[in-house]
């Protein structure tokens, strides 16, 4: 399968003639969140995981990089401004290399997966938005956690899976007791080759995108435990020990339905953005995606979380190697013509 490339379209005014094949991106923010994620907090050496909502933004952290406090791994909320708020969720000791894989945020309820390398007691966690923890379950949180919408109003709940496995578990959304867990929940792999689950992600028809090693597979909901598996981009299972695969399910009022993740087939440094972020729609179809508005992206490792709002149209999308969170709206086809280069802003969209 081809796949999708960027446009990097740096001058005002300049557009991309809208048809299907490609999605127009305003940048609205960027945030640094290095002064939190450094190794010199409890917070983390590096961001690994975000969750946006239009107006919340938490951001979760890995060990590692350097510093005097590389063994701790937590979460950071931030208002819409890209101001500091609090720090919540610190797990310490956390081994190096390892920590939060995965953020998740729904109707005021925040979930964060964790690794440490082993089942954890706070492998699974949901939160308030105030930062207060309402459950935990034990569990290796490898693999992220995604708000599981369910299936005609059957089977709702906190969804993740683990590496090894080929199901969803799923818990009580309000209490995290179990409905699924890995041994009965719905069969999520479509060829049973491959069990390195890196995230995933759910439309509100109760549809799930994953990335296994760096594959993208897409499961077409049947049932509130079941569904039918299928690779919406083959990757060759390349990149099976890489961490990092990421995920994101977009459900764009002006463009339909599509799915950004990260092709990061390696940990690399030096790798381009336009060679890493890639969308394909549901057919898998290739996108090209038009980033307009401010500074483009550094060179990186490959690492980017993705966190999408329907409500606003709007994309988070953190680069861990920069310690970035960039902020796009998701805009009419038309509207390259007039985006141009202004300031950074943070700013919701306005429906």
């Amino acid at each position: 399968m081809k796949k999708a490339v960027i446009g990097m379209l740096a001058v005002a005014g300049l557009a991309a003639a809208a048809s299907a094949d490609q999605v127009n991106l305003k940048q609205l923010s960027v945030i640094d969140v290095g002064a939190e994620f450094n190794g010199t907090t409890a917070n983390g050496g590096n961001p690994s995981a975000v969750a946006w909502d239009g107006t919340n933004l938490f951001v979760a952290g890995f060990a590692s990089a350097g510093g005097t406090n590389q063994e701790t791994a937590g979460i950071v909320k931030y208002d819409a401004s890209g101001a500091f708020q609090s720090s919540f969720g610190v797990i310490a000791p956390t081994p190096f290399n390892r920590g939060y894989s995965g953020l998740d945020i729904s109707n005021g309820l925040l979930v964060a997966a964790y690794d440490d390398g082993a089942a954890d007691a706070q492998g699974i966690t949901a939160w308030d938005l105030a930062g207060n923890q309402l459950w935990a379950k034990n569990a290796r949180g490898g693999s992220g956690v995604a708000i599981d919408p369910g299936f005609n109003g059957v089977d709702s709940g906190v969804a993740w899976t683990t590496f090894g496995s080929g199901r969803r578990a799923l818990q009580d959304a309000a209490t995290g007791a179990d409905i699924y867990t890995t041994g009965d929940g719905m069969i999520i792999t479509p060829d049973f080759q491959g069990s390195f689950w890196r995230d995933m992600d759910f439309g509100s028809n109760g549809d799930m995108v994953a990335r296994r090693s760096n594959d993208v597979v897409l499961l077409n909901r049947t049932g509130g435990n079941s569904g039918n598996a299928s690779l919406l981009v083959e990757n060759m299972e390349n990149g099976p020990f890489i961490n990092g695969q990421k995920i994101s399910y977009v459900e764009s009022g002006e463009y339909g339905d599509f799915v950004i993740y990260n092709d990061r087939a390696t940990g690399s440094p030096g790798q381009a953005a336009a060679d890493v972020l890639k969308a394909v729609r549901l057919d898998g179809s290739e996108i090209t995606l038009n980033f307009f508005g401010g500074p483009g992206f550094d060179l990186g490792n490959g690492y980017y979380d993705f966190s999408y709002d329907a409500a606003t149209d709007t994309l988070a999308i953190l680069d861990f190697n920069n310690r970035l969170v960039y902020i796009y709206e998701v805009p009419a086809p038309g509207a390259a013509a007039v985006l141009g280069l202004g300031g950074l802003i943070a700013a919701r969209r306005r429906r």
